[in-house]
């Protein structure tokens, strides 16, 4: 399961506010009671892979000048 990270900490790594931390809910349930771990938002996980999936097109065959081979 997915985490909003409300405070730094230290887990697997160092997380910074902000971030987003992915572990089973029963090893982390001592921070999401103290309030340092938010469940993520199932509509909020979604948003964020329609972002990656738009940024996926090559840029680069936009900005190619027409005698230019694309491929």
């Amino acid at each position: 399961m997915k985490f909003d990270v409300l405070r730094r900490h230290i887990g697997d790594k160092l997380y910074e506010q902000g971030d987003q931390r992915e572990v089973e809910e029963r090893d982390v349930a001592h921070l999401i009671k103290n309030g340092v771990l938010r469940p993520l938002m199932r509509a909020a996980v979604k948003e964020v892979a329609v972002k990656a999936e738009a940024n996926a097109e090559n840029k680069a065959e936009k900005a190619a000048p027409k005698n230019k081979a694309v491929g």
